[in-house]
């Protein structure tokens, strides 16, 4: 059994020797077919190696715990055999954080998968590893720091971008065109990805719901209540934006109009004047008059304008106390 280094191997950030030969693309794709066969194996698939951003650092020590799971016999043996990840065994033997080892599963595995296989040569030899050396130099931290156009063999493709694995060993979503196959070696620029995003995303979703669970409690929220007095008692709960909340009678007949005229979320202006209107219509108003009384926030002055055109219209006489302020609407 090898002790574990986390340092024992680094990618390197020099560019791979440039082969554009079609036998090689084709020897390749061959190859990125296979690759992708033996990680569905482990329940990979290569989306799922595309994360926000996975920095130089990390997938050094990734590179490393693939190659310590790949020289250790019974650990390279457990993984090939079970298509399991050996979680616990690594974590026995190594002082690697079992949130990393969570975290970058897939990546791991993945690196296992092909620098373990000889029959992916041409995969193997495109991807640049070295003996480490603790301090990078200054040509190499500015390449890491600066890079905005990314180069590596397509993997994975569709109509207008493509997955690319580089010799730095990401796995990168590009711009690509309908033109690029698997196995090119190919320099594009980022393409957007939903994962990209993820953290802006999940807030902006975030506050869209809180935005909806604030708008739907102020709806629901009763700012006045509205009795309206004819031969049976009408109770409408209203919200701040004059929208009916709620509606209710003491009697059948009160609730058979509320049923027929369906005064729920409808504005109040409409929906008194129907209900006078239904009243009018089945002999609902009282000799002496209609009382309508208002508690809670008053009605604004101009709330119930189409209302009193209609009591003025029909001539119905009409007493409205608006929380305190007492008026007849004359007909």
């Amino acid at each position: 059994m090898s002790d574990f280094q986390s340092d024992k191997y680094k990618f390197s950030t020099k560019s791979p020797s440039s082969v554009a030969l079609e036998e090689v693309i084709e020897k390749r794709a061959e190859e990125i077919e296979k690759l992708s066969e033996d990680l569905l194996n482990y329940k990979i698939l290569i989306k799922d190696l595309i994360h926000e951003k996975v920095s130089y650092t990390i997938r050094n020590k990734i590179l490393n715990i693939a190659y310590f799971i790949i020289e250790d016999v019974e650990l390279f043996e457990y993984l090939n055999t079970t298509r399991k990840f050996p979680i616990n065994r690594i974590l026995k033997r190594t002082p690697i954080e079992k949130e990393f080892l969570q975290t970058w599963k897939e990546y791991i595995i993945t690196y296992v998968v092909i620098l373990s296989n000889p029959n992916y040569k041409y995969i193997q030899e495109y991807i640049q590893i070295v003996e480490a050396i603790n301090i990078l130099g200054v040509d190499e931290i500015s390449q890491i720091m600066k890079e905005t156009e990314h180069r590596g063999i397509i993997i994975s493709k569709n109509f207008r971008s493509a997955i690319i694995l580089t010799s730095k060993g990401e796995f990168i979503k590009v711009k690509a065109g309908k033109d690029n196959n698997i196995g090119e070696d190919f320099v594009s620029v980022e393409a957007v990805t939903i994962k990209k995003y993820k953290l802006q995303l999940s807030i902006l979703l975030s506050l869209f719901v809180l935005v909806i669970i604030i708008g739907a409690f102020k709806y629901k929220s009763i700012d006045k209540t509205i009795v309206i007095e004819t031969t049976s008692e009408i109770t409408l709960e209203v919200n701040r934006f004059d929208r009916i909340v709620d509606a209710y009678s003491k009697t059948e007949k009160g609730n058979n109009m509320l049923l027929e005229l369906n005064v729920n979320n409808a504005n109040i202006d409409d929906s008194v004047k129907n209900i006078l209107n239904y009243a009018i219509n089945n002999e609902m108003i009282p000799e002496s008059g209609v009382i309508v009384t208002v508690t809670g926030t008053p009605l604004s002055y101009d709330a119930l304008k189409d209302t009193e055109s209609f009591i003025k219209e029909k001539e119905i006489q009409v007493r409205l106390n608006n929380s305190g302020d007492e008026h007849k609407v004359s007909p």
